[in-house]
């Protein structure tokens, strides 16, 4: 592991907009070359916030570097950086729960539980919301079938960590919304992606496909099924009707390029074993 991907995460000036804290830095990379304990790390990790004039956003920075991680550094990691985010989530409360400062609501508590704005950071940091304009931008600066690659693995491996963090109740990410978001979108949009928008959904099927079936069982309503999509279901509940016919499109979709075949497959049979095991 490079020493200079941690020093590239320092603010060169100080400034928690630039970057983060050096002993921040320092603390994660003692942590992955497995120098210390997730519990001795998390508490060496949160020591600038700690000390900080204004922790709320110091924590900015604190996330960005472990999102960053979570993304960038090699994919075995990604287990090691979740259990050190679990053990922030369960460090004490500061004494001081209370912090009023300009960037903070007066009455805003000061808790580690669920890693306060860390969800809402990773939603705004990889714009949920406008992936695929930031995607076409990104390729038409460079439309190269290498390029194309590059981005695909990115954004594959973003759903992968939001899967695997929504499963294990780390940083607030909502399991339901995201996975139906992403797989109904995937699915149900005549204008998808599909060799992007189909390996991302195969992701959260393969971590949260029990969670996500279940919700479908149960006839969950998730804020995620309520826009309309050309191709797709008009109810804001999840249903085992919408789940068949999620399979049946991923069936569809294997059979149009390499990269389909591969993932549509796999999801498809995944999806048809949690459906028949409850038979």
């Amino acid at each position: 592991m490079s020493d200079s991907w941690f020093r590239e995460q320092i603010a060169p000036d100080g400034e928690v907009e630039d970057g983060c804290h050096p002993d921040e830095a320092q603390a994660l990379q003692s942590y992955l070359n497995n120098k210390t304990s997730p519990q001795e790390a998390a508490h060496a990790i949160i020591q600038p916030t700690l000390s900080s004039e204004d922790p709320f956003m110091n924590l900015n920075s604190l996330w960005d570097l472990l999102q960053e991680a979570l993304i960038q550094l090699s994919a075995t990691h990604i287990p090691r950086l979740i259990t050190l985010l679990q053990a922030i989530q369960d460090l004490p409360d500061p004494e001081t729960t209370i912090i009023p400062t300009e960037t903070a609501d007066p009455e805003e508590r000061f808790t580690w539980k669920e890693l306060p704005r860390f969800g809402h950071l990773w939603a705004d940091t990889h714009r949920r919301d406008r992936w695929r304009e930031n995607l076409s931008t990104a390729l038409s600066s460079c439309p190269t079938l290498e390029n194309r690659q590059k981005l695909r693995a990115t954004h594959i491996r973003k759903a992968h960590v939001e899967a695997q963090l929504a499963v294990q109740n780390v940083g607030g990410i909502p399991l339901l919304d995201w996975g139906y978001e992403t797989i109904a979108d995937a699915l149900e949009r005549s204008a998808a992606i599909l060799d992007f928008e189909i390996p991302a959904a195969r992701e959260w099927i393969a971590v949260a496909g029990k969670e996500l079936y279940q919700g479908a069982k149960e006839g969950r309503e998730s804020w995620a099924l309520r826009t309309k999509r050309d191709m797709g279901k008009e109810d804001e509940r999840m249903s085992l009707g919408r789940w068949e016919f999620w399979e049946q499109r991923m069936r569809e979709c294997q059979e149009r390029s390499e990269v389909l075949e591969d993932a549509g497959h796999w999801a498809a049979e995944e999806m048809r074993k949690l459906r028949e095991s409850e038979k």
